[in-house]
This record gives structure tokens, sequence and C-alpha cells, in this order.
């Protein structure tokens, strides 16, 4: 990807309940050349982080809790904060209804963006952050990034402004070129994505046998993990938030070894193989994690097969 701006200036705040999603955004922006990124898990922590220091951007999930990010921007432009209340604040979703892009609007974002995005699409949004700013509108309705982002006039209505334009601020990096870079092909296949999936109460995640080349991680409800055997479903563990399961796609290319299942109502990260592969330098952290997952499991397969074998033992004559 080309990168035409030098944003190692920069000072980022990555707000996100789950540690895999802040893992792979800190990855996207490390590979901008940005370095100084702060990171927590929802919106006070954010806004503890955001009076105690500097941040020039925030990327913030719109779906972290108790605040989510539409509420956590509401705060930060009309609340306390102080000399902050204009900080660019990108809110990041799983979905874009028009009813919630235009709440996240009202509020005060400064841009939405939709889960999956490349990392061309991430940074062709922060670019236009940092480098072009909209002016900044304090009313009585409406605090943040002026709304328009084309200046035209309404045909029927014309312009329905009473005073000159706002003036907009200083970028906070210059652009060598001064406009928009046009955008260096991609190949295909190489956009490093992640994604969120739905799943309804009961519904098969994965099947036993199936070629896996994904993990998950779960968010929010719980998940089963199941073997059939002799045509019984045997649970061998149930996940709840922050669980990962698959994740031995990532690592072999066998077939499943277990089946997955929602239990309830259950959204996941997608994590597939190749946005791993282009991770393991760039993001440790993320490695890191899934390593660790699989030494508990390890560990986990270690104690019970020997309370198994003292059973085992214990009912032999």
């Amino acid at each position: 990807m080309y990168v035409d701006v030098d944003l190692r200036p920069l000072s980022v705040l990555v707000v996100d309940g789950s540690q895999y999603a802040r893992s792979h955004l800190k990855s996207a922006l490390q590979s901008f050349g940005i370095r100084n990124i702060q990171e927590c898990a929802d919106g006070p922590a954010a806004i503890a982080i955001l009076k105690e220091g500097h941040s020039d951007l925030v990327l913030v999930d719109r779906d972290i809790t108790p605040m989510d990010g539409v509420a956590f921007t509401r705060f930060v432009r009309t609340g306390g904060m102080v000399g902050r209340n204009d900080v660019p604040i990108i809110v990041i979703a799983a979905e874009a209804e028009m009813a919630q892009v235009m709440v996240a609007r009202n509020a005060g974002v400064t841009e939405f963006m939709v889960r999956p995005f490349s990392t061309e699409s991430l940074y062709r949004r922060l670019r236009a952050t940092v480098v072009s700013p909209r002016p900044f509108v304090r009313a009585a309705g409406y605090v943040g990034p002026c709304r328009r982002t084309v200046e035209r006039a309404l045909p029927q209505a014309g312009e329905r402004r009473h005073s000159a334009p706002l003036p907009r601020p200083a970028p906070l990096v210059r652009s060598p070129g001064g406009g928009t870079p046009a955008p260096r092909p991609q190949k295909p296949g190489t956009a490093e994505r992640t994604s969120r999936k739905k799943f309804k109460a009961g519904e098969i995640i994965f099947g036993e046998g199936a070629r896996g080349d994904e993990a998950y991680v779960v968010e929010t409800g719980r998940v089963a993990i199941y073997k059939t055997v002799d045509g019984h479903k045997m649970i061998l563990g149930e996940l709840g938030p922050n669980g990962i399961f698959g994740e031995m796609a990532l690592i072999d290319d066998e077939p499943r070894m277990a089946s997955a299942m929602a239990e309830d109502e259950t959204t996941c990260i997608v994590i597939p193989k190749s946005v791993m592969k282009s991770q393991v330098d760039r993001t440790p952290e993320l490695v890191i994690l899934v390593l660790d997952t699989l030494l508990d499991y390890i560990r986990r397969m270690g104690r019970d097969l020997v309370q198994v074998r003292a059973v085992l033992n214990k009912d032999k004559p």
C-alpha cells in the first residue's frame, strides 16, 4: 500500500472491547508509520486517557460497553472534555443501517466505517481526517465537524446558511501534494480484513471434518465445541466473550477436529489465515494471544488426561 504522508507525529487512541480487534487496528496503524498508539477496552477508560494525555485521533468501536462509541463521541463533543471536544473520532461498526449512521453523524463523529474494511480504506479515511479536516461547528443543537462533505446549495431550497462558512482548521499533518492520493492498485486477495459474523442460537458455525482457513473470537454470546461419537453429541467445551476457537486453522491445513455451534445469539470476530500470516511480524501481540490460547488448551487436555488415567487405574482390579 502507498503511504504518501508522514504520520509518525500522530498519537492515536484505539478503543475496542476485543483485544484481537485492537491488535488488528494497531497493525494497520503501524503499517502507516504511526508508532504512538494507546489502547483501551471501553468508553470510560478512553475518557480518562483523553483527560490525562494527548491524542490526535480516536478509533472507537460503536458497540463497546458500558458506553458505546456513539455515546462516547457525544460525551466528548458536549461533555466535560475541556479543550478536547474537537478531537477527530472515527467510529467503526459491524453494520451500516441508515438510522444508526444518522445517529452517529448527529452525535458528531468525524468518520463512520463498517467492517470488514481494507487497510487501504482505513488509510484513506484517516488521511482525509488529518490532512483535510472539516470545519468544526459549535451550535445549540450540534457540536462536531461540519456535516457537509460537499459544498453545494440545494436546487429547491437554495443556500440555508445565514452566515459565512466556518474556517477550516489547520491540518494535523502536511501532505506533500496537498490533495487526495490516487489509490495504488492492490493485488487480488491482498486486502487484510477481519470481519464480524452473527449467528442465531443453534446455528452451526463450522462442522467437524470441514476445511478450516479462519479462526473465531467470541464477542457476545456463547459457543459450544463438540464432537459426534457413535451418533451422540459430546460437548468438549463452552466459550464465552473473548474465547477463541478454530485457531488450529491458522497454523495447519488439516480438517476441523470438532464442530462449533452458537448456543445463544452470538457475534464473532473472524480472523482469516491470510490476516494472521500478514501480521506475524508486525503485530506479535496477536500471535502471542493465539499461542496462549493453544497452550491453555494443551494444559487443560493434560489435566483431563491425568484425571481419566487416575479413574481408569482406580477401577483396575
